[in-house]
């Protein structure tokens, strides 16, 4: 049990830290020539720092034997979609830039479909890495 949750966290670590590079770099992100520098400076900062936290994640997971710290990574990453998402309005942020376009995943925002769906896994992930922790299996 304990090596299938530990290839669990790792494939959900690597989807998090190399999706949204894959996601964002394209016209309608990081190369929009209608985004600021600013912007994208920050959206190359933020795409980094998600592989550079995925990274440390797989060693703690592989080499460190923990599963427990990457799940919070994890949760943490998702937890920074929900805050931009809820606080969207304050600061004039959108789910789609106006020179993108929408997809949707069962009637939903892909964004938001995926991170929901992150977080519920991780969530889970971390139920069974208690279990596993209390009974040594």
């Amino acid at each position: 049990m304990k090596l299938i949750l530990k290839i669990a966290v790792t494939a959900i670590t690597i989807f998090y830290g190399l999706v949204p590079a894959i996601a964002d770099l394209n016209e309608t992100h990081l190369f929009n020539p209608l985004w600021s520098q600013h912007a994208r400076f920050h959206g190359t900062w933020f795409l980094a720092f998600a592989a550079g936290i995925a990274l440390i994640a797989l060693f703690l997971i592989w080499v460190r034997d923990d599963v427990f710290l990457p799940i919070a990574f994890g949760l943490i990453f998702v937890a920074g979609f929900w805050v931009a998402m809820v606080f969207g309005p304050i600061y004039s942020g959108a789910l789609v830039d106006e020179n993108g376009y929408a997809q949707t995943v069962l009637g939903l925002d892909s964004n938001m479909f995926l991170f929901s769906l992150v977080g519920v896994f991780l969530l889970i992930l971390g139920a069974l890495a208690r279990r596993v922790s209390r009974t040594g299996q």
